[in-house]
């Protein structure tokens, strides 16, 4: 996968106006972007933290950030699988969490 078209893809849910670098803005992001509550948004940071290596967790964090050209330059070093891979970790991270919300809710 081409580091644009996975800018492209995951930019609109980490789109972020800060300009230092925490991981605190995937949580923000995923607020903005999908109006899901905090604890719903920090199950999704902790999921991603704990399910991706330091380096490509990194490059979501730029991402998040708004650092699309740093994010873009590390997982380009990426293999197409292992940035596969980043995708399906992020995706399932906000399955799992949306889902657990909806089941607490209940």
């Amino acid at each position: 996968m081409n580091w644009r078209v996975w800018v492209a893809v995951t930019a609109p849910m980490f789109l972020s106006a800060c300009s230092h670098v925490s991981d605190q803005a995937i949580v923000d992001n995923c607020r903005a972007g999908g109006g899901l509550t905090v604890a719903t948004c920090e199950c999704v940071r902790s999921e991603m933290k704990g399910a991706l290596d330091a380096y490509s967790y990194d490059a979501m964090v730029l991402l998040a950030n708004g650092r699309d050209e740093e994010a873009g330059a590390r997982l380009g070093r990426l293999t197409e699988r292992d940035q596969v891979a980043v995708a399906a970790v992020m995706m399932s991270a906000y399955f799992m969490c949306a889902s657990s919300s909806a089941e607490a809710a209940r």
